[in-house]
């Protein structure tokens, strides 16, 4: 895509420097830069249904306060412009670190979550409807014998709880999503997984990267005691659903030969053994 000719075209931004970067699992990124301003271009396919709502949501949560890189509204007032096949953004560039693992990251991660899901908070919809998100894999559940009875497992445990609060969601808060800046202020970018859905698969995924609940639960009720019930019975259900949306998506990707964000494709196949030894875990 030529970077600097849609940035001119569309949001009048002319730069003198536009260089790509690697790791988007779903999407296309580059940093644009000129005197007096850089801002991320994210393109994705044109089908991808989430792009715009996480872009709106970004843009709402920052009139909040809460640092998302938010979009930049295109000549034509619109946060999202169609270029060929592709479906273009573009964000204010956020600096800073991105979290780790460390007690304090692992506080920060469930606290600006907690935040999210305050200022998101939306009434609950359609539980089968939502489940979209994995079972629209259905067709690669058999690459492996393993993955379609876990995927039903931890479909039928979800579907048993009861009484879900929903928000906006994130969708993919991995450490990396989260920037500490200059002044201790820790940002949430990268809004393209965003859904409306309910508030413990966004804790469950963060928890799933973290490794454990032990910091990112009681920062997150820190900020939403309400929800210490729900957490309690329902965080297990949704931790097994958010381990099946990584095997029906890996499985994809490993049945398609997806490469966008690797080097190679046996990280595609280490996504499906990291969700398989997951499953696998819960059996001792």
């Amino acid at each position: 895509m030529d970077v600097a000719g849609v940035l001119l075209e569309c949001w009048d931004l002319k730069p003198t420097q536009v260089e790509g970067l690697t790791g988007g699992m779903n999407s296309a990124v580059w940093v644009a830069a000129a005197d007096g301003w850089r801002v991320v271009v994210k393109a994705v396919d044109a089908g991808d249904g989430a792009f715009a709502p996480g872009l709106e949501l970004a843009a709402r949560l920052g009139d909040a306060g809460v640092v998302t890189g938010r979009p930049v509204v295109s000549q034509a007032g619109r946060m999202v412009e169609r270029v060929g096949d592709r479906l273009v953004g573009v964000l204010e560039f956020v600096d800073g670190e991105p979290l780790a693992g460390s007690v304090e990251d692992q506080r920060a991660v469930g606290e600006l979550l907690g935040r999210v899901h305050g200022v998101s908070a939306t009434p609950p919809g359609e539980l089968g409807d939502w489940l979209r998100l994995l079972t629209q894999f259905d067709e690669y559940f058999d690459l492996e014998e393993w993955i379609r009875p876990a995927v039903e497992g931890a479909v039928k445990g979800v579907q048993a709880l009861g009484g879900l609060s929903w928000a906006w969601l994130h969708g993919d808060p991995a450490a990396e999503a989260f920037l500490r800046q200059a002044d201790g202020e820790v940002a949430l970018i990268d809004w393209g997984g965003a859904m409306r859905g309910p508030v413990l698969y966004d804790v469950a995924s963060a928890v799933m990267y973290a490794g454990t609940p032990e910091h990112v639960v009681p920062a997150y009720l820190e900020q939403r005691p309400e929800s210490a019930g729900e957490v309690e019975t329902g965080l297990t259900a949704f931790l097994r659903l958010r381990w099946a949306v990584q095997a029906g998506y890996f499985a994809w990707r490993c049945s398609t030969d997806v490469r966008t964000g690797i080097a190679d494709p046996a990280e595609n196949r280490k996504g499906l053994a990291d969700a398989r030894r997951a499953f696998a875990s819960e059996k001792h």
